[in-house]
């Protein structure tokens, strides 16, 4: 049997733009503004773009005020 830690899997997840999209709630064009104001951080794999799951988390928590 290999299977990885529950922590290590749900570091690794990748979700795509769309599912950033819905657990954002913003439209693709205000991701990627933030994408490319280097508010949160993304892979490129060939044309893909994708996001790790903790890195979104982080992201929504530096941009909250307050």
């Amino acid at each position: 049997m290999n299977e990885q830690p529950s922590s290590l899997r749900t570091e690794l997840e990748l979700i795509t733009e769309a599912e950033a999209c819905r657990l954002l709630k913003v439209c693709r064009r205000q991701l990627y503004s933030w994408r490319m104001a280097g508010l949160i951080p993304y892979f490129k794999i060939g044309k893909a773009v994708r996001f790790r799951l903790t890195d979104v988390v982080e992201a929504l928590e530096r941009m909250r005020i307050g």
